[in-house]
């Protein structure tokens, strides 16, 4: 027995001092960190940020935050009582997270719109009018407008406006609003039953995926309506916006963190009372785990700024890998206590623990491969929260495991009969053959799909509502529109109008039902307006004069409508989300497409070159999912190819066949991972190859310390069952995670490690002593 450190005492006190300074400035950055970063909660925030088109990141970021902040509600009060409308818009306006409230116009509201539009009608000069005037039909127009019973042209109007430009412009404008209208002052649409809807919109001072903020929001929110419904019980509203969707994954994702975590905690805690019967393994344990957690949350904050909620909720796993090294030490300890100092059992692991630690490195950085957010912030967590797992282990527990029980004999008998059925080589055959057969099978029925809207399990009642709207607004969120960009606001405007022809055309010829653009030219286009209703006014006021009717010819000094005028005009009321410039001077205009029929003549509009192109944003994820999904694949392929080389190589002295066999636990864990897809019909897609390397890279730690001749055998296989066992739970709870692609990332996980785990014991040739003693 020798208890001493001998001439290593030293070094091991000041190695142990000098992490321990270590770990307390990092917890103090920790704290800072927390307090000065945020949890993001956006689901858009995990998709890949690289762009693969030419349209600069920046617009579409910015547009994005834009409708992120967009809040829109629909209420269809009973019997046409317009107050629970009124209530619900003035109790918005007076929310202090609110910028602005809309839907109500007033006659304050319509007198300013129509001074704009009636000021600058030259230069807002329509499409369809400057047809007309062209072809000589706009006096033709102007008469069916006044003789109309309905029209309500006052002599007024008719005498400052003769040419009706304003009227024309008005009534153009609303051919394109799709389903709403204005009735009684309030934008308003209709359902399919005939039942009037009043549309109130709003726009959040922030942004919606602040958790704390969003989840109070929306709180605040709910109970208004909780009160709406009070006041009058036959009102029925429905709500629409991005915060509503982020506080439900939020939502979700607390549950998650709170209930795998502490389950995977709880768990490790019974597990390593019942082998060790001591409380000191469960403080050096958690101690382990909650200086890797430290560890882990300073890299992501340091690098990110920010951590978001589903990198915690997935982080929650590497719990079960963090507390392997204390295991391998502890049951090193538990084993052979009496025999040999804890520095002893130290140098006799390190080598293992190491390369343990450098594969699982391995496994987790390739994950930075990703385009996607979320998983760049596990990677990080990941590979400094197992550095930090694994230096408290060889700094500070030699120092910390002199009082620790000694059990020569725990497992012993469970796990030589463990031992015993693998030596069988009958009972080798047919688990192999089990597992060929599951694999078989999975893979017979595993299907591919890297659709991005299947990775996330919606509200069923928000979701309801949000096509109710709609049905009656005729507006989609499905983002499919068409971007024009350029490097100056002119640039942009010009080519909006260069392309809005090509558009109605496609629309004519029935390839799309609708589309929304902004209703702003460009300064050539304004100046070439007022050449043009120069040119034929003169003509339509002596024919209207000949007829009796008063009418001045119009005056043309008036200035040109800059992009910063219209989006502080009325005018620009309802479509102001669509246009955007940069403080560079880029701009960019949206122009959303309903009621798509032909998507492949659409796409052919689309010109990057010339500053169009067709953004179909789940589209592009879609593909870039499948791009990363095979270039994964033709990694993992290489790497499974160069482990199994590896295996074979240093086996190669036990012969061919004892080579070969000690592939299999790395074959077969990569086989039953995937096919476990197909077995519980689940799709095949990125995030499944993503854990497919956790598979690997932490699956193969098991076979490395099995074939460890400087370990002894049964303290390397009751460590690497409790290290199996821990992994497995921690990762096997994924599968509760409110999240599918979570769910399906621990399922392939857990089969996988699972299946390394179990096939393990193939490492270990026939040369090898196999449990020959107790200690």
């Amino acid at each position: 027995m020798n208890n001493c450190y001998s001439d290593n005492q030293l070094t091991l006190k000041r190695r142990a001092i000098l992490w321990l300074m270590m770990v307390a400035c990092l917890i103090l950055a920790a704290y800072y960190l927390l307090a000065n970063s945020k949890i993001n909660s956006s689901v858009l925030s995990l998709l890949p940020k690289e762009q693969t088109n030419n349209v600069p990141t920046e617009l579409i970021d910015g547009f994005q935050n834009r409708l992120d902040r967009q809040l829109v509600w629909l209420i269809k009060p009973t019997n046409g009582e317009l107050e629970p409308v009124n209530w619900w818009y003035q109790t918005l306006k007076k929310l202090s997270f609110i910028s602005q409230v809309n839907g109500y116009f007033d006659e304050t509201f319509q007198k300013n719109w129509g001074k704009f539009a009636f000021q600058y009608r030259y230069q807002l000069l329509d499409s369809k009018t400057s047809e007309r005037l062209k072809n000589g039909t706009q006096l033709n127009w102007i008469k069916s407008q006044l003789y109309s019973p309905f029209s309500g042209i006052s002599a007024t109007e008719l005498e400052n406006d003769p040419l009706l430009l304003t009227r024309s412009s008005q009534l153009n404008q609303l051919a394109n609003s799709g389903g709403l209208t204005i009735q009684n002052n309030w934008l308003s649409g209709q359902d399919d039953q005939g039942n009037q809807w009043y549309m109130i919109f709003a726009e959040l001072n922030n942004s919606s995926f602040n958790m704390s903020q969003s989840h109070q929001i929306t709180t605040q929110l709910n109970e208004l309506t909780k009160q709406l419904h009070e006041k009058w019980p036959n009102v029925e509203i429905l709500k629409r916006g991005v915060l509503f969707y982020s506080d439900y994954a939020s939502s979700e994702a607390i549950d998650d963190i709170t209930t795998i975590g502490s389950l995977s905690i709880i768990g490790i805690i019974i597990l390593i009372i019942s082998v060790f019967r001591s409380i000191r393994p469960i403080i050096l344990s958690i101690l382990s785990i909650f200086v890797g957690i430290i560890c882990g949350l300073v890299a992501v904050l340091s690098l990110f700024g920010e951590i978001h909620i589903m990198t915690i909720v997935m982080s929650t796993s590497v719990i079960g890998i963090t507390v392997d090294y204390s295991l391998h030490y502890l049951t090193e300890r538990l084993l052979h206590g009496n025999q040999e100092s804890p520095y002893a059992s130290l140098k006799k692991l390190i080598s293992t623990l190491t390369l343990a630690l450098c594969t699982s490195f391995i496994a987790y950085l390739i994950l930075l491969i990703a385009p996607f957010p979320g998983l760049k912030q596990l990677s990080i967590f990941a590979v400094f929260g197992l550095l930090g797992a694994f230096l408290t282990v060889i700094c500070w527990y030699p120092l910390l495991v002199n009082k620790l029980p000694v059990r020569e004999d725990v497992g012993y008998k469970l796990l030589s009969s463990w031992l015993n059925l693998w030596k069988n080589k009958q009972m080798q055959l047919i688990m192999v053959s089990i597992a060929l057969l599951f694999i078989g099978y999975g893979f017979i029925n595993l299907k591919v799909d890297d659709d991005i809207a299947k990775l996330q399990a919606l509200p069923e009642q928000l979701q309801l509502q949000e096509q109710k709207i709609i049905s009656i607004t005729r507006q989609t969120t499905d983002q499919k529109w068409f971007v024009v960009f350029g490097d100056t606001a002119e640039q942009t405007l010009q080519r909006l109008e260069q392309f809005l022809p090509k558009l109605e055309l496609a629309k004519s010829e029935g390839y799309f039902e609708q589309y929304q653009s902004i209703n702003l030219p460009s300064f050539q286009k304004q100046q070439e307006n007022i050449e043009f209703v120069k040119q034929y006014s003169p003509e339509i006021i002596s024919s209207l004069t000949q007829m009796g009717i008063k009418a001045n010819l119009p005056t043309f000094e008036q200035p040109i409508i800059t992009p910063e005028l219209w989006q502080q005009s009325e005018l620009s009321q309802g479509r102001k989300l669509l246009w955007l410039t940069l403080p560079t001077g880029k701009s960019a205009t949206l122009i959303p497409i309903n009621g798509i029929k032909n998507i492949i003549e659409i796409k052919k509009l689309s010109e990057v070159d010339k500053g169009i192109y067709w953004l179909d944003r789940r589209e592009e994820f879609n593909t870039m999912f499948a791009h990363y999904r095979i270039q994964l694949s033709q990694l993992i392929a290489g790497a499974v190819i160069l482990i199994c080389s590896c295996f074979i190589f240093y086996h190669r002295k036990y012969g061919l066949k004892a080579a070969l066999k000690s592939t299999l636990p790395t074959l077969l864990s990569t086989g039953i991972a995937l096919a476990i897809n197909g077995i519980t019909n689940q799709t095949l897609n990125l995030f499944s190859m993503l854990a497919l390397i956790l598979v690997i890279g932490i699956g193969i730690d098991y076979s490395l310390f099995l074939s460890n001749n400087k370990s002894q055998n049964q303290s390397a296989l009751l460590a690497v069952s409790m290290a199996a066992l821990t992994t497995i739970l921690s990762f096997g709870l994924l599968i509760i995670s409110h999240t599918v692609a979570i769910k399906g990332f621990g399922l392939v996980l857990t089969g996988g490690i699972f299946t390394a785990f179990l096939f393990a014991p193939l490492v270990i040739n026939n040369r090898q002593e196999i449990l020959g003693t107790k200690g």
